[in-house]
């Protein structure tokens, strides 16, 4: 006995309606809602398949299936949580990866331009101005907070979601604070190199500062637009 077959006209709308419901009431960008969206549109179909090989015809049994997957709201509230959790990681995750990234290419251009800093222990370094020794502490300040949200953010949606009570806004509170520092130490890092072409350009090493700030201004731009998609998503869980 044959099995039921591919959907036939007037189960497709159906469906397709259905899941274009749920999905505008996803939040984050649309790499995070398409495997939802497969794995529902998989599931419908399967039932779909279901309730034809029980006779009802395609239209009816389209329709059916819907009915047992319940309203697409409440649906979609289900998900939210989860989509919520695996953006705000994966931003923490990348966050603190890039970081360090950066901030070797940063002492990089140190060591290599002549600026009259000594990369020499303890901290602070010598040969530094007042301002200068400034600056690097409130650049130090913001990686710290990033790292530290950026590490939250990857445990709270880890195993400790097993122990914690469960607050879905508090992992993309994590990511957006630590995306807003980045963007913060990166920021301070090319003022830090724009004074210091102002004062004396000439003491530079002029191809790792170029690939610093680029580096840098790249991850400042990347990190800003996270921070705000954490901020929506956040604003869109109860």
């Amino acid at each position: 006995m044959s099995g039921p077959g591919p959907p036939e006209p007037g189960a497709g709308p159906a469906v397709e309606g259905y899941l274009a419901e749920v999905t505008t009431r996803l939040p984050g960008p649309v790499r995070a809602r398409t495997g939802i969206v497969a794995e529902l549109r998989s599931g419908l179909l399967d039932a779909t398949d279901a309730h034809r090989s029980a006779g009802l015809p395609p239209a009816e049994a389209a329709l059916a299936a819907i009915r047992e997957f319940g309203d697409p709201v409440q649906v979609a509230v289900g998900f939210r949580d989860e989509i919520a959790a695996s953006q705000a990681r994966r931003i923490a995750v990348t966050l603190l990866v890039t970081g360090p990234l950066v901030g070797l290419l940063w002492i990089a251009t140190v060591a290599a331009s002549r600026l009259g800093i000594h990369l020499a222990p303890p901290w602070p370094w010598t040969g530094q101005s007042p301002g200068l020794s400034v600056s690097i502490y409130l650049v130090a300040a913001a990686a710290g907070v990033t790292a530290w949200a950026a590490i939250l953010g990857i445990a709270i949606t880890g195993r400790l979601t097993r122990w914690l009570p469960a607050r879905p806004r508090r992992a993309p509170t994590a990511a957006a604070v630590a995306g807003f520092g980045a963007v913060s130490a990166d920021g301070l890092g090319l003022a830090l190199l724009a004074a210091q072409l102002a004062v004396a350009p000439g003491r530079l090493s002029p191809v790792p500062a170029a690939v610093a700030a680029a580096a840098s201004l790249v991850r400042m731009m990347l990190a800003r637009r996270a921070a705000r998609r954490c901020l929506a998503i956040r604003a869109s869980l109860t």
